[in-house]
């Protein structure tokens, strides 16, 4: 149909099959409300369906985007329900009954050392999302209630990649989380694998400034400062040599102003979350780390483009889909840019 076909029919007065007329010359020619609500609920039926659309691009990007799931970082996102609370039984399709209520505690430092707890809490659900930290593109996710751990989430998905997408975790040398990710279980799993943790770390020394190495003049903190403790009792802060691939072991010395040149090794087995492939107190893994800011760009651009801070949906199904949704748009305009030669803001919404 060419324009001026068109143009006849919307200035029509009488009633055609390309619309309802509202007055003597305007047609509504977008879906009803019922008939939106319908095709949402019939989309949301194809769960399995989306999310092979999902994994289908992310596997393009894989294929096509030199380093894409190299560095992955771990983010827990909070997404409150549009309800506040648990709907009644005759609420009908309005009603909430999936969401559930969490507290999350965050403890900061104030410049004069005082430490202040921060608590959020909201009813809701939590978004568990693996993006990679280059491209600021999602990897893989799952949406959960409110209080289900960041963790345990977090274990399964990566059990999932290593069952169904093995090439994923082939590809992925670090994975970058904040403290809330530390935790023993999900470290030895990311070391058997060949991954290095790049995992802020919580104190769980209870009182302990440090721990000695085996019987030796050596002494560790539990963010992974090591020392040499002199004869005379002097406490020498050690430097880091770099990691030996052939002992499994962080290598220290001392500055060179001690005119000191022997070399210390600390087997990373001695406790893998404070000793890690990256040294913590490197500037490897402060550089790592900082990347980890790009998921919380991630999450940024979910509440801000897509507006997830104000939304009306309810229910853990239609939540998923919308997610998942949003996501495949994401990914979808950047496989368009990379198919024009475009590599650079991807994650962007603009040519």
């Amino acid at each position: 149909m060419d324009f001026n076909n068109i143009y006849s029919v919307l200035t029509d007065k009488k009633d055609n099959k390309y619309g309802k007329r509202i007055r003597e010359s305007r047609y509504k020619l977008a879906p009803t409300a019922s008939a939106y609500t319908n095709f949402l609920n019939n989309l949301k039926e194809c769960e399995n369906e989306l999310r092979e659309m999902f994994d289908t691009l992310v596997k393009y990007m894989y294929e096509n985007l030199n380093g894409f799931g190299e560095i992955i970082a771990e983010d827990g996102k909070a997404i409150q329900s549009y309800v506040r609370r648990i709907s009644e039984k005759n609420s009908g399709n309005r009603g909430e009954r999936d969401a559930n209520w969490c507290q999350k505690n965050y403890t900061t430092t104030k410049p004069d050392g005082e430490k202040v707890v921060k608590t959020k809490k909201w009813f809701g659900f939590r978004l568990h999302l693996l993006s990679d930290a280059t491209y600021e593109m999602p990897v893989d996710f799952e949406v959960t209630k409110a209080s289900n751990s960041e963790v345990k989430e977090t274990e399964k998905m990566l059990d999932n990649i290593k069952e169904k997408y093995s090439e994923k975790l082939e590809q992925c040398r670090y994975f970058l989380a904040d403290k809330g990710y530390d935790s023993t279980e999900l470290t030895e799993w990311l070391t058997t694998e060949g991954v290095s943790q790049v995992i802020d770390i919580r104190n769980m020394w209870q009182g302990e400034e440090t721990k000695q190495f085996k019987n030796t003049n050596i002494v560790y903190a539990y963010k992974g400062k090591v020392y040499y403790i002199a004869d005379s009792g002097e406490k020498i802060e050690l430097i880091y040599k770099g990691y030996d691939k052939s002992r499994d072991s962080q290598r220290y010395g001392f500055h060179p102003k001690y005119h000191d040149k022997r070399i210390f090794r600390i087997p990373l087995r001695t406790d893998l979350r404070i000793f890690t492939k990256v040294a913590r107190n490197s500037k490897k893994w402060k550089r790592l780390y900082k990347k980890r800011t790009n998921i919380e760009r991630v999450n940024g651009r979910i509440d801000r483009d897509f507006q997830f801070e104000k939304h009306t949906i309810r229910g853990l199904k239609k939540m998923k889909m919308f997610l998942n949704i949003t996501f495949i748009i994401q990914l979808t305009l950047a496989k368009s840019k990379i198919e024009s030669g475009i590599t650079n803001g991807l994650a962007r919404y603009i040519a």
